[in-house]
This record gives C-alpha cells, sequence and structure tokens, in this order.
C-alpha cells in the first residue's frame, strides 16, 4: 500500500514537472517570438515566418501538446497568443519606434544642457 502511495506520487510530480515546463517555455518561446517580429518590420509576411518559426520552436510540448501560436499587429502594439492543450497565453508589446526615442533623447540632452550652464 505504501508503495502505491509513492509511485502515485511520484507520478503526479512527474506530470506537474512536465505541465510546468511546457507553461514556461512556451511563455519564453512566444516573449521571444514577440520580441523578434517587434524589431522587425511588422508586415504580415513576416508575421507568417515568425510564427512559423515560434511553432517550429515550441512543438511538440512535452505533455501538454502540439504548439500554436498567432501573432497580431496593430497600430500602437504587437499582439500574440499561445495555445497547447488547455494552455493559453496572451502578451502584449509595444511596437519598436526608434524615431522617438532618439528624439527624446535629443530633448533629454538639450535640457541637461541648459540646466548645467554649457
Amino acid at each position: 500500500m505504501v508503495l502505491g502511495i509513492v509511485l502515485l506520487t511520484i507520478g503526479v510530480l512527474i506530470k506537474e514537472a512536465y505541465t510546468l515546463h511546457d507553461t514556461v517555455t512556451g511563455s519564453m518561446i512566444l516573449e521571444e517570438t514577440l520580441e523578434k517580429a517587434r524589431f522587425g518590420r511588422g508586415e504580415s509576411e513576416n508575421l507568417k515566418y515568425y510564427e512559423q518559426q515560434g511553432e517550429k520552436l515550441g512543438s511538440p510540448r512535452l505533455w501538454l501538446g502540439d504548439y500554436d501560436l498567432d501573432l497580431k499587429v496593430n497600430e500602437k502594439a504587437i499582439e500574440g497568443n499561445a495555445e497547447a492543450g488547455k494552455w493559453v497565453l496572451h502578451m502584449e508589446r509595444k511596437l519598436f519606434r526608434p524615431d522617438i526615442f532618439l528624439r527624446r533623447t535629443e530633448a533629454l540632452l538639450e535640457m541637461g544642457n541648459g540646466q548645467n550652464g554649457s
């Protein structure tokens, strides 16, 4: 009886470890794919390429099954949905706009130069 309980406990722990592995690596793959697509051009042809690469990295999951990835681009953000079995994850990142970053950096430098008396 004790041996049965021990084996059942070990089996449940292994299942939970596989599920945890699948969810963590699945979310990391989605985040990596979003970052690659965000810094890319963001065209629909490129999104299909990034989706295929993400699905290739994520399939098959150890316990949850096939990994499915879907990316969409809005005006201000890129969204990603990942699924594997019953697990679903949604992430959203703002689009990369280097021109805005450079303008803000230049403005901060100008403000700093005026305060220092230079």
